[in-house]
């Protein structure tokens, strides 16, 4: 994974010279498959995967942005569009949610290679029908690729969470864990800063929060 300034963007995604391009088109550099982006009033996380395999995630205040970079493997670039391929999303609708200022708004787009672009908007935490939640779930999978780009931030080994726990969202945006679901698969979080409760599996903890904040720096 590279973390790299965004002022070098223009150069790293300038098309190459004929002779330097290899067997993939130079237009590949700039065709975007994939885009996610979500954002709110403090910031945005994008997420872009180009048809030459790189991979790119944007995350922080705009203007401000930290920068990763990571290229795909023909075999993996193929695998992650066939992915996409199978999905049918001609039908998917999301059901609006939580809304509010704090509410991150997202927008997908999706364009593979013989297909025609779609478009969908819907918020962070909006139900999700189940193709379009698989595709979320490619995205997810590419971000990992490139991984955490605020350094080694991660939560512990192991951790399970505790009622009073106070963990860092990969926005930034802090959360207090409250309690446990009625089926104890997922947990009850608090904002600290924004008026917002979340319910988020526990499972996917890793996905959305990157530490465990000590107690002195609550």
């Amino acid at each position: 994974m590279r973390t790299v300034p965004a002022y070098l963007l223009a150069c790293l995604l300038a098309p190459l010279p004929a002779s330097a391009a290899g067997p993939r088109s130079t237009s590949d550099r700039s065709t975007e498959i994939l885009r996610y982006d979500c954002g709110n009033t403090l910031g945005h996380r994008e997420l872009t995967l180009f048809a030459n395999g790189t991979v790119r995630i944007r995350d922080g205040e705009r203007g401000k942005e930290l920068m990763g970079l990571q290229e795909l493997n023909p075999d993996e670039l193929r695998g992650m569009v066939n992915r996409l391929r199978e999905e049918d999303l001609s039908e998917d609708r999301t059901e609006k949610g939580v809304q509010g200022d704090w509410i991150e708004r997202c927008e997908l787009h999706l364009e593979i290679p013989g297909q025609p672009l779609q478009v969908f908007r819907f918020g962070r935490y909006d139900a999700m029908p189940l193709h379009l939640s698989r595709v979320l779930r490619v995205a997810d999978d590419l971000a990992a690729k490139v991984g955490d780009l605020r350094g080694k931030e991660a939560l512990p080994p192991g951790y399970q969470p505790t009622p009073g726990d106070v963990l860092k969202r990969v926005d930034g945006q802090l959360f207090r864990v409250r309690a446990f679901t009625g089926d104890k698969k997922g947990v009850e979080l608090q904002g600290v800063d924004a008026p917002l409760t979340l319910f988020v599996l526990i499972d996917q903890m890793r996905q959305e929060f990157v530490a465990l904040v000590p107690s002195r720096h609550r």
